[in-house]
């Protein structure tokens, strides 16, 4: 079902807050026809379950993989929460910009170099070095989350990648 680990983070971030029975489906429900090829498909339960165990594999990794899925995929204040927390940990390593915890904060929710840099009134040079010493830090805690994940796709028949 999953092509890759992150899309699989991206798919159980996107569906978590989703229903799993909503008026258009039940109506779609109750007027099919059932054929021989709607065994193949996933329900809505089948993908709130998908949700569910994606979300127990990640309550189990470490609190900086934790941190940086929520970072990655959160909702708004879910990112803003991650991003202080990114914030709080690795601060003595950012030190050598001379900015704030806020501002800080403030590069990693950019969404560009531009947009970091006028959210934290800093030069564009500046907000590239910071956010590719944040991308450094952030880097090995990507690829120790996205390997596990893979292997725990690989194995779990529920979470297979087809």
């Amino acid at each position: 079902m999953f092509k890759s680990p992150e899309h699989a983070l991206r798919f159980a971030f996107r569906m978590r807050d989703t229903t799993i029975i909503t008026i258009p489906s039940a109506t779609n429900l109750a007027n099919k026809v059932d054929n021989e090829h709607s065994s193949d498909r996933l329900t809505q339960y089948d993908m709130h379950a998908q949700v569910g165990m994606l979300f127990s594999f990640l309550s189990r990794r470490p609190e900086d993989e934790q941190i940086y899925a929520f970072y990655l995929y959160g909702n708004m204040r879910e990112r803003k929460l991650a991003a202080n927390l990114i914030v709080r940990q690795h601060r003595g390593r950012l030190a050598r910009f001379g900015l704030n915890k806020l501002e800080l904060r403030n590069v990693l929710l950019g969404r560009s170099i531009r947009d970091s840099s006028e959210i934290a009134g800093i030069s564009q040079h500046k907000a590239w070095k910071l956010r590719r010493a944040i991308a450094e830090i952030l880097s090995p805690i990507q690829d120790r989350l996205m390997d596990e994940l893979w292997q725990c796709l690989e194995t779990d028949p529920y979470l297979h990648s087809r």
